[in-house]
């Protein structure tokens, strides 16, 4: 424990609220992954991986698993030893102090805020152009975004576990469908060009025109929403067993799963696949899954994509619920965000807010009639980089804390020191690359929008500032950041 989180719990922590549930490690592990949108992925996102990374690419996204490996060891230490449900706000708390956790707890609740806003309007204007394409006419984006933000903050509302049960059965018909996608072009064998073994060969990645950081820097991104585990810390059976479970499940679950999916894509395109990708990465997985599956079952891949998204925009709402829930029970945010229902053990104040100030972003564009491609394009970019930096600074939060007291304490030197490294060298190269072509994540101009990327690490250093205002003029404040205890 870090010097300025060592205080015992004490007074201050006995009157704070805890929810409660019942998970297991699958349930858990699909709620979490619905936040990547597994389906979507596959048929929007592999594509540009394949734009930088080429025929490699499947061997990249194996290395890219093994090094998110890397990082959930150290993060299931954290979590053994931290043993709270605020996620990166409670573990960069526990190594960095309190001041780095509250600045770290709202950049994470700005980073889900602004991703949720993002797959909440994508999903709306994904959902226009398929009722179009059916029957010729539609209505505006925003009535079908609306609607999915209505039955998300419904959902939010009520018991995590009906939420994890909606989660289960979307996330299995996406798993269906792209597993069944991958097999289906493995088995006819895809272009006779290139040798099976050639996207796991280490030369391929060495070819003119591979770009491994950028092809790298997307294939993270995939992974994302495995890292939220912890923050069901209360609502899972046996949080000690579900949590390291569900985590390296997860990873090596869809490590596995985009590796072969990317594979198939490669299989399918053979050594042209890089220049397809680039040409025509929207329409990639469409024309090869109409080629080697059946045509007739692109209207029902289409519709489960959607529904990805939707189950992303509910796993996203859960997620930035939580960590609200968490910010105001410790006071750092208004008390009455960590209400909790009576009936449904749900953070309802928490869930309530996160839906209105989703609401009160997406009605600019609505009075004004503006494009939403802001929200779902250039802010999750944002909402991306957040996550890639908070995960480099638990990094660095695992060693400190491991350099202080943890191997004083006896603690595995490679899992609570040498996995951190490994891996926090792979994230401060990651930070790096997003700094200099933070244009890969949001578009325009290099250096055109990286206000963007300033304002993020100002809400780090507004939330740093914070925790010295309480230090020096709420000290009971302080005393309980970064705390929400659950034993």
């Amino acid at each position: 424990m870090s010097i300025e989180a060592s205080e015992s719990v004490g007074d201050a922590a006995v009157s704070q609220k805890k929810l409660s549930g019942n998970m297991g490690a699958l349930s858990l592990a699909m709620t979490v992954l619905a936040f990547s949108a597994p389906l979507t992925t596959v048929a929007g996102y592999i594509p540009v991986s394949l734009m930088f990374g080429g025929v490699g690419s499947p061997l990249l996204f194996i290395m890219v698993a093994a090094v998110m490996l890397l990082f959930g060891i150290g993060y299931i230490t954290l979590n053994k030893v931290v043993r709270r449900s605020g996620d990166f706000y409670s573990f960069i708390t526990y190594g960095l102090g309190k001041s780095t956790g509250l600045g770290a707890g709202l950049t994470a609740a700005v980073s889900y805020f602004v991703l949720l806003a993002g797959v909440t309007s994508y999903f709306g204007v994904a959902c226009s152009d398929f009722h179009r394409g059916l029957t010729g006419n539609a209505f505006p984006w925003y009535f079908y975004t609306l609607t999915c933000w209505a039955v998300v903050g419904t959902l939010g509302y009520l018991h995590v576990e009906l939420s994890a049960k909606v989660l289960l059965w979307v996330m299995l018909a996406e798993i269906v469908v792209c597993l069944g996608f991958s097999f289906g072009v493995l088995s006819v064998g895809g272009d006779t060009g290139m040798a099976a073994t050639a996207p796991f060969s280490a030369g391929e990645l060495s070819k003119d025109g591979v770009n491994i950081p950028f092809a790298m820097l997307f294939a993270v991104s995939f992974f994302m929403g495995f890292e939220a585990t912890a923050l069901y810390r209360d609502e899972v059976r046996d949080p000690d067993k579900t949590i390291p479970r569900a985590t390296y499940g997860a990873i090596i679950f869809i490590g596995a799963m985009y590796t072969l999916c990317a594979y198939a894509l490669v299989t399918a395109y053979g050594s042209s696949v890089q220049q397809v990708a680039t040409d025509s990465p929207a329409t990639m997985f469409s024309l090869a899954f109409g080629k080697y599956i059946d045509g007739r079952f692109q209207m029902i891949v289409t519709m489960l994509v959607l529904t990805s998204a939707f189950a992303s925009a509910l796993s996203t709402h859960n997620v930035l619920s939580r960590y609200l829930f968490n910010l105001g029970n410790d006071g750092a945010l208004p008390k009455f965000l960590s209400n909790i229902h009576e009936k449904h053990s749900s953070p309802f104040a928490a869930s309530m807010s996160v839906s209105t100030m989703v609401l009160c972003v997406l009605l600019p564009f609505i009075v004004l009639g503006a494009k939403p491609e802001l929200l779902y394009g250039q802010l999750s970019g944002v909402g991306t980089s957040g996550i890639i930096i908070l995960m480099t600074v638990v990094n660095i939060s695992a060693i400190v804390w491991f350099i202080r007291k943890g191997r004083k304490e006896g603690v595995s030197f490679a899992k609570a020191f040498l996995a951190p490294v490994l891996s926090g060298v792979f994230f401060v190269g990651l930070v790096t690359l997003v700094a200099y072509h933070f244009e890969m994540l949001v578009g325009g101009e290099p250096g055109e929008r990286n206000w963007m990327l300033f304002c993020l690490l100002g809400v780090l250093v507004a939330g740093m500032a914070l925790a010295q205002y309480f230090k020096a003029n709420r000290p009971e404040v302080y005393e309980r950041l970064g705390r929400n205890p659950t034993a």
